[in-house]
């Protein structure tokens, strides 16, 4: 008889991490409530059933404001009932809408996009022609930091627009947790994406591990702050990003694991010579079909059970809400790409090793790649490794830098570092 998968306090037999679930304070302490939390600080939209929900705070206990916009025309206009938390839903558009929302007595509404014309575009992480790349590590919720970086790179504006023409930038994962401004930071993000495609540029996100841990309620690293903001909405802090109800839950699990750009390939923790298939778009199909299945989707309920033997889910199906028929090997192709500690999102072999130079080299063979660009692995310096065939961007003090590699026409490529101030600094 096969094992049906233990409940969730046993699965470290099996090699998995048992989630650790955040718990939000009882009451905001003074610090907390002085903290941003109006505007996309505290944003939660959900787009589902044919509905926005639009759920955002204030500092105020005033009755709140939400307009919906397009163009000229005013959509939709609702008065919420004082307090500090609000919220009001209209029928979903079909096209892209601006949303006005705070105080109703503030001088000025906070505007968001929201891009609904279809769902999230499932990016394939493969482009070439790209001249000027530039690489932020993990972002772990550093707002402000990561728009000065970005500013000094001449990426954005003073207004945090974009204003980086046809360069590209990739944010290698983890913008969740540590940090006070996650939900603002993603927020940016979304809007970066578009700003940046339509002046023939890129902005990309490539999913990192905490990104997953989110999805799956393993709230270990969450800021007090983040899980306040959840906690006033009345969610969960999973719930606030779920990804299959909200726009930035959404978004995010439609992001690639890998990135080829130019012969870098880039992931968040590193890509292992057994990783299959040996393409990046199939990889992030892989990925993205993984995320989606229901077994993802409820990892952390442990009233979930998963056997290969149909019979037997059958017979016990009473005793769990929901019971998978998978085998072994579909489980383990699963962890490989997501939980394990050799996966696209956990490794950190080729930062702590100096001595795996032919694995690095079978995997950048693997995928047609020259160089691996990788986070996860915390250093204090953005770092080639490898006789620069591998580049270590994650730093113990996230945001304060970034990679920037340039194209001369003729096959050469120049390998930067780029600092919160001043020009880009050679890397050799």
């Amino acid at each position: 008889m096969k094992a049906i998968r233990p409940a969730r306090s046993s699965l470290v037999a099996l090699g998995v991490a048992a989630c650790a679930a955040g718990v939000a304070p009882s009451t905001p302490t003074p610090v907390l409530a002085q903290q941003a939390m109006e505007g996309e600080h505290g944003l939660r939209v959900t787009d589902a059933d044919g509905r926005i929900e639009v759920a955002w705070l204030t500092s105020t206990t005033t009755p709140g404001l939400l307009r919906v916009a397009s163009g000229d025309s005013v959509l939709f206009q609702a008065e919420t009932p004082a307090g500090g938390s609000h919220d009001a839903s209209f029928a979903r558009p079909d096209h892209h809408v601006v949303i006005h929302y705070g105080a109703a007595d503030a001088a000025a509404l906070h505007a968001t996009t929201l891009y609904l014309g279809t769902e999230p575009s499932a990016a394939t992480g493969r482009l070439a022609g790209v001249d000027s790349l530039y690489v932020v590590g993990d972002v772990h919720g550093e707002y402000d930091r990561l728009r000065q970086l970005l500013h000094n790179a001449g990426l954005v504006d003073q207004e945090a627009r974009w204003s980086g023409g046809r360069s590209h930038v990739v944010f290698l994962g983890d913008i969740f947790d540590r940090g006070d401004d996650v939900t603002k930071t993603l927020w940016f993000m979304y809007r970066l994406e578009r700003e940046a495609r339509a002046a023939g540029g890129g902005s990309h996100v490539v999913l990192g591990n905490h990104e997953t841990m989110i999805f799956t309620e393993d709230l270990r690293y969450v800021s007090p702050k983040e899980l306040l903001v959840a906690r006033l909405h009345g969610v969960s802090y999973r719930e606030m990003f779920d990804i299959r109800e909200t726009v930035l839950g959404k978004w995010l699990a439609s992001r690639p694991a890998v990135m080829w750009i130019d012969g870098a390939l880039l992931a968040h923790g590193g890509v292992v010579p057994e990783i299959r298939p040996h393409s990046v778009p199939a990889v992030n199909d892989s990925m993205r079909s993984f995320l989606a299945e229901d077994l993802f989707y409820r990892w952390a309920d442990t009233t979930m059970a998963f056997t290969a033997d149909s019979a037997l889910a059958e017979a016990v199906r009473e005793q769990y809400d929901t019971i998978f028929v998978m085998d072994s090997a579909a489980i383990a192709r699963r962890m490989a790409y997501i939980f394990d500690e050799r996966s696209i999102l956990w490794y950190r072999g080729y930062v702590q090793s100096d001595t795996l130079a032919p694995e690095l080299d079978e995997t950048l063979s693997n995928f047609a790649a020259d160089l691996h660009v990788v986070g996860h692995t915390p250093v204090p310096s953005v770092s080639l490794r490898y006789d620069g065939r591998l580049m270590a961007v994650d730093l113990e003090d996230p945001a304060r830098e970034m990679l920037l590699l340039t194209r001369d026409g003729q096959g050469g490529r120049g390998v930067y570092r780029m600092m919160l101030e001043g020009p880009p600094e050679p890397l050799r």
